[in-house]
């Protein structure tokens, strides 16, 4: 992702998907609604949850999820968005080139790779698998839905 192209990730962007009522297309409810599940599955295997990476992290929805269910878990997000990381204190930085020290335990990646080019997700892929060593969420539109329900 270019610095022209995380432009477009400003107020305006997150008020519209994010803040606004009637125009969003998830807010906290969905966020706790999903990463209930997740955490509630991870539990199920009995998979240690002690550093997560959210990468692409927006509003930060999913760090409330993690610390109701994880209390102990350190929560690190990542984001492209000056904007967002002036206004919440997020690490800049994309996934298709992070570099962190030690893995994680859980990576949440939801929302994401439609905005990377081939390239970038290819790389964004082989970086989230690097910086896992135990579960990754990660959400991937289908082509129809990419087509058919994505405001471009």
């Amino acid at each position: 992702m270019t610095a022209r192209s995380a432009e477009r990730f400003d107020r305006r962007y997150y008020d519209r998907y994010y803040r606004n009522a009637r125009t969003r297309v998830s807010g906290p409810r969905e966020a706790a609604l999903l990463g209930g599940f997740v955490c509630a599955y991870l539990k199920h295997l009995g998979q240690p949850v002690q550093r997560v990476l959210d990468a692409g992290c927006g509003l930060g929805h999913w760090r409330k999820v993690i610390a109701q269910h994880f209390p102990r878990a350190s929560y690190l997000g990542i984001e492209v968005s000056d904007y967002l990381c002036r206004e919440l204190g997020w690490t800049h930085a994309s996934i298709a080139d992070y570099r962190a020290r030690g893995r994680f335990d859980l990576i949440v990646c939801q929302g994401v790779l439609q905005y990377l080019d081939a390239r970038a997700a290819d790389a964004a892929i082989t970086n989230l698998g690097r910086l896992c060593r135990g579960a990754l969420y990660l959400e991937v539109l289908t082509a129809e839905d990419w087509r058919d329900n994505c405001d471009r």
